[in-house]
């Protein structure tokens, strides 16, 4: 006899007609977060725009109930949030010195080694995927925006 597939209790149900989601097409009806309104991430706002107004867009991460995949609806297109990235990873030595310390417990919980393969979605500027690499671990980083591509290769490189 085969157990049935339970749905979790899930508090937070909502209606958003149309809303499904992105991995395996399920209707979302439950909240994760709603952070508001906000204006768009990484925008370089110029002294002589400082009294501007800026376009806000909901901030309202949803959960599906079939294979637990957070996400926000896509209101903008990535290629309009990347446009300036400003932040590295990397310009924080507290930050390096945690995912260093974080990718030596991962490497030895995981027994990873040169068979072993690293994929960072999202990787930013590489900045943990160099741990990997220097411990002779295989590495892929796909950074949020294109700009930040030649500074993963230099840093997987070195």
């Amino acid at each position: 006899m085969q157990a049935e597939a339970r749905t979790p209790d899930l508090p937070n149900s909502v209606s958003v007609p149309g809303l499904t989601c992105r991995f395996c097409g399920t209707s979302l009806r439950y909240s994760f977060v709603d952070l508001g309104m906000t204006p768009l991430c990484q925008n370089v706002v110029r002294p002589d725009e400082f009294n501007a107004p800026e376009t806000f867009y909901p901030l309202h991460a949803f959960v599906c109930h079939e294979c637990y995949l957070v996400q926000l609806d896509a209101y903008v297109d990535p290629g309009d949030i990347f446009t300036e990235y400003a932040y590295f990873s990397s310009y924080s030595d507290s930050w390096l010195d945690h995912v260093r310390r974080y990718s030596e417990k991962m490497i030895d919980y995981l027994q990873l080694d040169g068979s072993s393969r690293v994929l960072e979605i999202a990787s930013n500027d590489g900045y943990a995927l160099q741990y990997f690499v220097k411990a002779g671990i295989p590495s892929l980083g796909r950074p949020p925006t294109w700009r930040a591509q030649p500074l993963i290769v230099a840093l997987i490189r070195a």
